[in-house]
C-alpha cells in the first residue's frame, strides 16, 4: 500500500471532558471519538447494527454550547478491541459559518494540546 493512500486530508481532535461535545444521529445520542471540520467519529454498540456504510443521517452536533444541525453520511464502520464499533460520519451539508466555527474550535484545541 502506498503511504499516500493512508494520509488524512484534515485534522481531527479527540474531545476532552471540558470540551462538552455531544452528537445525535437520527435522534440517538452517541459517544464522540473525534471531530474535525469535515466529519465526526462516534462509537456504536451492538444494538446499532442497523446502521451501515452510505446511510445518510440527520446530525445534531453540540459544540461549545452551540447546536449545529447537519447532514452526514456514514463512510466507515470498524470493530474495535472492546467489541464495539467505530463509525466515521462525513458531513454532507454544512454551512460555511458552521464549518468556520468547527475550524476555530479545532485550531484553539490544537494550540492547547501543543502548548502543554
Amino acid at each position: 500500500m502506498d503511504i499516500k493512500e493512508i494520509i488524512r486530508n484534515y485534522f481531527r481532535i479527540a474531545p476532552r471532558e471540558a470540551d462538552k461535545i455531544a452528537v445525535k444521529a437520527d435522534g440517538q445520542e452517541y459517544p464522540v471519538i473525534d471531530v474535525g471540520d469535515r466529519g465526526v467519529g462516534i462509537r456504536l454498540s451492538d444494538e446499532d447494527i442497523l446502521l451501515k456504510v452510505n446511510d445518510t443521517l440527520a446530525i445534531e452536533l453540540e459544540l461549545q454550547g452551540r447546536r449545529l444541525d447537519l447532514q452526514g453520511k456514514i463512510v466507515h464502520i470498524s470493530p474495535d478491541v472492546s467489541g464495539q464499533y467505530l463509525c466515521g460520519i462525513e458531513f454532507q451539508k454544512i454551512t460555511r459559518q458552521d464549518q468556520q466555527m468547527l475550524l476555530e474550535y479545532l485550531q484553539q484545541t490544537r494550540e492547547k494540546i501543543f502548548s502543554s
